[in-house]
């Protein structure tokens, strides 16, 4: 046998090993499961996190039982659970984004296949870089390995290297359906889960999926995973995330991510994904750079700094402004300024309390804050030290 016929070997060794896991995986990933009342009865209360104000939310909790039974029975028979959406529009950042939401009782149920079968179905087929939408990671989770990423560089190269930023063009709005019934009948064994997945998906009309829908997040999160993948086996490319359409590729070369750009848009075309050509750019890693709202940047010494961009302390000061002339017309009570502050401060310090946390360097702009709010309230936000 020669060194072909062994790497052949190997290769149908492996394949075979991963069709047989998965195959052992999806066959435990069924409606059957997701019908469970306990399983329903936990979606429930997790959907009303939040919401309880609301009156649709209200009644079906005070008879959750009952109605969770309703939902087993609905998922077992077949029954299609599809009740509409109620549609409205979000101004994010001057960003007009269209929210599709399904009623209370669809949710609960989306949320119940969600959790049981869909997520354990596509979460071992993701990269570890892929951060949104799953159990243990988030956008502080992508930070931080960001910024491990950015300190094993630099212990190795120093300065020296690239970064390429990616972005999607209306990433949710223009999933194509059929990409999308491919990847739930590539990734779930049991009829009845793909045909609920494919009644989702098609309520959404002829294409994109609906914001505010929970398939729908795990179905966004798992699509671009063949670029990360493409990304973890590109030559030259050290290190790599993304979330959700936001990715990053850090390699020494600026060839290397051209030519890996190349291919990551004859890729993104194949699975129906418009690269935003606006955002997408190879910067310098000693220039800096943005990913997630954050400014990342090395100083001369090798030390990570990050804080918020401009853009968004920005809108914070504006913010303080307008609540300012509001208490001064009464129309806000200082109180519920001090409230609203403190509650953005708080997002920027992160205090510790025993989970793992992104934290950035914020010291002095938190300082400025402070004395921001002094001159605009004539009160210290906090008691000095």
């Amino acid at each position: 046998m020669n060194s072909d016929e062994r790497h052949a070997a190997r290769r149908a060794r492996r394949d075979a090993k991963r069709a047989a896991n998965k195959a052992k995986r999806c066959a435990a990933l069924t409606i059957s499961k997701a019908a469970e009342v306990d399983n329903i009865h936990e979606a429930a209360r997790d959907a009303a996190k939040g919401v309880r104000w609301k009156a649709s939310v209200q009644r079906y909790m005070i008879h959750s039982l009952r109605n969770s039974l309703y939902a087993r029975r609905d998922l077992l028979a077949g029954n299609d659970i599809r009740k509409g959406f109620v549609r409205f529009h979000v101004i994010e950042r001057g960003k007009d984004r269209a929210i599709a939401a399904p009623r209370f009782s669809e949710r609960v149920i989306q949320k119940a296949v969600t959790r049981a079968v869909m997520a354990p179905a596509v979460w071992p087929t993701l990269t570890t870089g892929c951060a949104a939408n799953m159990r243990g990671r988030g956008t502080d989770y992508a930070l931080m390995r960001l910024k491990r990423q950015l300190a094993e560089h630099w212990r190795r190269h120093g300065s020296d290297g690239y970064i390429l930023l990616m972005d999607f063009s209306d990433y949710f709005g223009t999933i194509d359906h059929g990409v999308a019934l491919d990847l739930v009948g590539r990734t779930l064994a049991d009829p009845a889960a793909i045909e609920f997945m494919r009644l989702q998906i098609e309520a959404n009309g002829s294409v994109g999926l609906g914001l505010g829908s929970e398939p729908n997040q795990a179905l966004a999160v798992a699509l671009p995973s063949p670029l990360d993948h493409l990304g973890e086996r590109w030559r030259g490319i050290e290190a790599s995330g993304r979330y959700m359409d936001d990715s990053y590729f850090i390699a020494l070369d600026k060839a290397t991510l051209w030519r890996f750009l190349d291919a990551a848009r004859e890729l993104c075309a194949s699975l129906g994904i418009t690269v935003n050509e606006r955002k997408t750019r190879v910067v310098k890693l000693t220039r800096g750079f943005t990913f997630l709202k954050k400014r990342f940047r090395f100083t001369d010494t090798g030390r990570i700094v990050v804080v918020p961009t401009a853009k968004s302390l920005t809108r914070a000061r504006r913010r303080m402004r307008v609540h300012a002339r509001m208490v001064a017309e009464g129309s806000m009570t200082l109180a519920q300024a001090y409230t609203s502050y403190m509650s953005f401060r708080g997002s920027l310090e992160k205090k510790h309390d025993g989970r793992p946390k992104f934290r950035m360097n914020v010291h002095d702009v938190v300082r400025g804050f402070d004395r921001l709010f002094f001159e605009l309230f004539g009160v210290w936000p906090i008691s000095p030290r």
